[in-house]
């Protein structure tokens, strides 16, 4: 989808983290936008700073982990701007700590928030997609969707499915005017649950390094415009990281092969 200017957007999780930058550029580039999150995390002062971007600019409250709220959700987005050319399933939670340590009612937000909605609310924009076609969806998923991720396993269980979701979805309607993107980011900052750890951490804390937000939004952006179905962000490289988790998915400090 090339030409962005005066298509509509729904972007979930846009109250707080990356929605608010994912927001920005999409704004920028003249998306007129419907922001969803809990009603607790209000996006009254974000709607204000968009509009003066020379957009249109609607938000209302949701929990995307309600089966009928996301109903009512695309029925809502619908009626402020028309049409969602662009849906953005950008909302995501994670529980850090041992897995064994996690409970069950934090698994179960996890999974519904994580993955459960953002394959129904795909399901729901895409009939009208095809209808019309034209559409992309984007979805968050995390460099914790591309590699094992200790100490932030369901998180991570997640991230792997929405992936897995995505390239699934590219394969299922390859030959359709709809496109489908995962965004993996590694470590963002100021914003998230590394910006949240980011000012306690000492130099040298974390080798893989971070980027900085902008990036994300600007990559939401490349991914509808030229239907790239994955970007990892990443300030170092890991690309041989994600490929030696492909090719030899076991591997851990010590681990060692056994022939049988």
């Amino acid at each position: 989808m090339e030409e962005l200017r005066g298509r509509n957007a729904l972007v979930t999780g846009a109250g707080g983290g990356l929605g608010a930058y994912i927001a920005r550029a999409l704004a920028d580039v003249g998306v007129n936008l419907a922001l969803t999150d809990l009603p607790e995390a209000s996006v009254d002062g974000l709607s204000a700073e968009l509009r003066t971007r020379g957009v249109e600019v609607k938000h209302a409250p949701a929990d995307v982990t309600d089966r009928d709220e996301r109903r009512r959700l695309v029925a809502w987005a619908e009626d402020a701007l028309g049409p969602i050319d662009i849906l953005v399933n950008n909302a995501g939670v994670e529980f850090g700590g041992a897995f064994l340590d996690i409970e069950e009612d934090a698994l179960e937000t996890t999974v519904a928030v994580n993955l459960l909605a953002v394959m129904d609310l795909t399901r729901l924009v895409i009939p009208g997609m095809l209808e019309r076609h034209r559409g992309h969806v984007v979805n968050m998923a995390s460099l914790a969707g591309k590699i094992p991720s200790p100490k932030l396993v369901s998180y991570s269980a997640t991230k792997h499915g929405v992936v897995g979701f995505t390239s699934s979805m590219r394969a299922e309607l390859g030959a359709e005017p709809v496109g489908f993107s995962a965004i993996c980011p590694g470590l963002v900052s100021r914003v998230g649950m590394f910006g949240r750890l980011e000012p306690y951490l000492e130099g040298g804390a974390n080798p893989i390094g971070t980027i900085p937000p902008e990036r994300v939004g600007e990559a939401v952006v490349h991914a509808i415009r030229e239907n790239v179905g994955e970007i990892v962000l990443n300030r170092r490289p890991i690309k041989p990281l994600i490929l030696l988790h492909a090719v030899a998915p076991p591997w851990r400090p010590g681990w060692r092969a056994c022939a049988r």
